[in-house]
């Protein structure tokens, strides 16, 4: 639900090593973000019911029988159980609940316990986290349509569907259709700019440290520090880097960057370390070339990737290589 950069590691670790969990992992990993907690907004008349009870308690305090006469030490009985006939014949001590602190203590920390699990529910973010080489398709409150590939991770405001601005956190790749709401934007923040709609449909990419927007319909405007704002138009591709001033616009087929969404890499014009780089960051794996100079090709086409040892295997066969792996780490030699 709070995922670390640490956290990440750890569990990446654990599912190289034992690969036989990931399954078990990816489960469990679901279920707890299907967990949602709803807010209940208690009424003025359950406010005051308890309030009655509350004096009520106070007013009616519990009564301690004689030791000789309790079934155990410290027995106690409610004042309205306690026979007259014991009451005439035997001292009856009261005790009222500020005599004993630690109920009262008990009760403090129980309702501070409370008013804190409402106050999370209220103002927690919500996060999605998707584990390597998974996709999934989140409905946000507002109806929006958020599918995170593999190794990425969504972060939602609270109150989305009522909030004036709309806002999300990725990291990772994410293909977003926004549901038009009247007068209420949405913002895609990423590490490098921020993305704003009303209405529409695009992919963001956002890893090592650049991230690109590629918009399939609508109008967006996309932000970055320091540089002036840019209005996309269908069939733009916008770069954004921390060492470039301007943000960097291109026309590109929509079509080849949203592939993903059904386990395809297009490699249409990209070279073998692009594809490589994509590969690790979408699965968790790592490749190396035992031949540097298969880092100047450039391939086309597509290629599956719904399994990574398969989608591995035919790159190596388009290439006219030998792969070779040990444990996470594939090397491909020509």
């Amino acid at each position: 639900m709070r995922p670390t950069p640490e956290l990440n590691q750890f569990w990446q670790a654990f599912m190289a090593q034992h690969p036989h969990k990931i399954t078990d992992i990816q489960m469990a990993t679901d279920y707890i973000k299907t967990i949602q907690f709803r807010e209940i907004e208690p009424s003025e008349a359950d406010l005051a019911r308890l309030k009655q009870r509350i004096w009520d308690d106070i007013d009616h305090p519990v009564k301690a029988l004689p030791v000789d006469q309790q079934s155990g030490p410290g027995r106690l009985v409610p004042d309205w159980t306690v026979p007259d006939q014991l009451v005439r014949d035997y001292p009856v001590r009261v005790i009222t609940w500020y005599q004993r602190p630690y109920w009262v203590a008990a009760a403090i920390l129980l309702l501070v316990s409370s008013l804190g699990i409402v106050w999370w529910q209220y103002n927690a973010d919500f996060s999605y986290q998707t584990a390597y080489g998974k996709i999934q398709e989140i409905q946000l409150a507002d109806g929006s349509v958020v599918t995170l590939n593999g190794n990425s991770t969504l972060r939602v405001a609270k109150n989305l569907a009522q909030s004036p601005v709309r806002e999300v956190w990725l990291d990772g790749e994410g293909y977003f259709d926004i549901a038009k709401r009247k007068g209420a934007k949405f913002i895609v923040h990423t590490a490098e700019a921020q993305i704003e709609v009303l209405g529409t449909e695009f992919d963001v990419n956002s890893r090592r440290a650049q991230t690109n927007v590629v918009l399939h319909e609508g109008k967006v405007q996309l932000t970055a520090n320091n540089a002036p704002p840019v209005v996309m138009k269908p069939g733009d591709m916008a770069i954004v880097t921390p060492h470039r001033p301007q943000i960097q616009l291109k026309r590109v087929q929509p079509a080849q960057y949203d592939a993903w969404k059904e386990s395809y890499l297009v490699l249409d014009g990209k070279t073998l370390p692009e594809i490589i780089n994509s590969l690790q960051d979408t699965f968790g794996v790592t490749i190396r070339l035992g031949d540097k100079q298969l880092a100047d090709k450039k391939l086309s086409g597509k290629l599956r990737t719904s399994v990574i040892e398969d989608c591995i295997d035919n790159l190596a066969l388009i290439l006219d290589a030998d792969v070779q792996k040990d444990g996470s780490t594939y090397v491909i030699n020509q």
